[in-house]
């Protein structure tokens, strides 16, 4: 395994578990630090498929006053999460240094989730280990 294919597996997997957590458990959003938010406005996030137009477009990376930092940068994991889950970017694939920022981007906010130690991260290391990939 490459270290491009590992990190897109610890984003999937992980993304999983935080929903996991999130959704179905109800364990409030982790406090992160509003930096990872910032660095994501930087890389911007991934171009996403309109079906309407059948174009792509890059989605407005915006922060939203109503949710926590976490959430905001749920939102961005979920839809580099679905740019590949989706097989967009094998379509339009970015290119190696801007896909290499968004998996790096990925990595450091997932990381920085189990650096809580939270209900919310405790919750997803349990669903990892329950599903026996704790590994990522």
């Amino acid at each position: 395994m490459n270290e491009q294919e590992r990190k897109i597996i610890k984003l999937l997997l992980n993304e999983m578990a935080f929903e996991g957590a999130g959704k179905h458990f109800r364990e409030a959003p982790p406090a992160i630090p509003h930096q990872l938010f910032l660095d994501m406005e930087l890389i911007e996030i991934p171009m996403q498929w309109c079906s309407r137009t059948g174009s792509y477009r890059y989605a407005e990376v915006r922060f939203d006053e109503q949710l926590s930092v976490f959430e905001n940068c749920y939102q961005c994991l979920r839809t580099i999460r679905n740019n590949i889950i989706h097989a967009n970017k094998s379509y339009r694939p970015d290119t190696p240094e801007r896909l290499a920022d968004l998996l790096d981007w990925a990595e450091r906010f997932i990381d920085s989730v189990y650096e809580t130690r939270s209900r919310f991260s405790e919750r997803a290391q349990e669903i990892k280990r329950i599903m026996q990939i704790e590994s990522f």
